[in-house]
């Protein structure tokens, strides 16, 4: 075997050439934990902070001097958390220029910074769009004063409101608000009213998340000790067909189950996961999907560190996909897009007898569409999507 095809194999690259690859960092730090969130954070903190900061140093050292990274191209880099912008931006800056150093990033690189509105400033804006970030995505999740304080959210409403006049006065044009519904109490009123306001900021992309009850929350728990109830799902079909109407109407079209967009801002980095491709994470708890695995860093900063330091990449969990659960996989991700997946991709997973059967099931139970062509998601489907997913897995 040539060399060239070893460092190809080593790193997932296809026979017709190096395939391109998405890069998530994960900034594991909040000044707070809100209470719906279940990612893996810790208060920021400057000893800890420093500390992250020479670990990731190391990581994209690590995966940079890799055989063959150096000629894989990177579409897309998204930078999540926690709250990525509580860090000063001189740091998540720097961060920004090793990734440059260490990897080949295309000229249309789609880079994603994850914010804040109460830590998005003037100067921050301006920093990250001199460092070449070309979007930003702004957790606003509520307008309505008594929802934010439900959530636990730091920051004002008009903090919120703001934030996106900042980021457009700094040159940013492609921008995501995130918003959550079905929250304790919330009424499809208070739920217009923040469509209503969302929509006179003018964003080119909207994130709208039924809320999940994960466990190690504050609402998990206040959920088990019968503090409040979970939204029934046909009255969260009210809150979808609300946000349908007032988003049709300003030219925002649903092109995946929770995202809206204008036309050519899709989110490229998050169409990477629905689509099958690859992706690299990069902080602790951070997910990849390379050459054929799939494989998550420790959650633990001081671990973390401790396994960089030693030169060895925090990696655990390492899992080597077949095939045939590729192309399972692949059709479960690929139905959350509205357009749904090609009808090839069934046949190629049609070949397992057992899931053949499921799929023709939620074929008759019309939870799926199918056209000579593709297959997708029937309203009902999309109603109970991860139900659909399950079955399919």
């Amino acid at each position: 075997m040539s060399v060239t095809k070893q460092k190809r194999e080593r790193l997932g690259a296809k026979d017709e050439g190096m395939a391109d690859l998405g890069l998530y960092l994960h900034i594991p730090f909040c000044v707070k934990r809100c209470h719906f969130c279940a990612f893996y954070l810790v208060l920021h903190d400057r000893q800890r902070v420093e500390q992250f900061l020479q670990a990731i140093e190391r990581e994209i050292a690590l995966y940079a001097n890799q055989p063959g990274m150096r000629e894989r191209t990177i579409s897309t880099v998204y930078v999540g958390g926690g709250t990525p912008t509580v860090l000063p931006p001189e740091q998540l800056v720097a961060i920004l220029s090793s990734i440059r150093s260490g990897f080949s990033l295309s000229q249309q690189c789609e880079i994603t910074v994850e914010a804040t509105p109460e830590s998005l400033t003037d100067k921050y804006a301006d920093f990250l769009r001199q460092a070449g970030v070309t979007r930003l995505s702004i957790g606003i999740q509520s307008f309505d004063p008594q929802e934010r304080t439900m959530l636990g959210l730091s920051g004002t409403r008009a903090e919120a409101m703001s934030s996106v006049q900042i980021a457009k006065q700094a040159g940013f044009s492609n921008i995501n608000l995130d918003f959550i519904y079905g929250i304790p109490n919330q009424t499809v009123q208070s739920w217009e009213m923040t469509l209503t306001h969302a929509l006179e900021l003018d964003p080119s992309h909207l994130s709208l998340y039924a809320l999940s009850l994960e466990k190690g929350t504050r609402f998990y728990s206040e959920f088990r000790r019968g503090l409040f109830e979970v939204m029934d799902p046909d009255h969260e079909v009210c809150f979808q067909q609300q946000a349908e109407t007032q988003l049709k109407l300003r030219r925002l079209s649903r092109y995946e189950l929770s995202n809206w967009a204008k036309s050519g801002f899709a989110c490229q980095h998050n169409l990477r996961y629905w689509r099958g491709l690859e992706y690299l994470g990069l902080g602790p708890s951070a997910q990849s999907y390379v050459s054929e695995s799939r494989y998550g860093n420790v959650s633990s900063v001081e671990h973390y560190s401790k396994c960089l330091e030693a030169g060895q990449l925090p990696v655990v969990k390492r899992e080597l996909l077949s095939r045939a659960q590729q192309d399972k996989e692949r059709i479960v991700f690929g139905l959350r897009l509205l357009e749904g997946v090609p009808i090839d991709w069934v046949h190629k997973a049609s070949q397992d007898e057992i899931w053949a059967t499921s799929f023709t099931t939620l074929v008759k139970e019309d939870y799926l569409f199918q056209t000579d062509t593709g297959v997708q998601l029937t309203q009902k489907g999309q109603q109970f999507a991860d139900t659909v997913g399950m079955r399919l897995l």
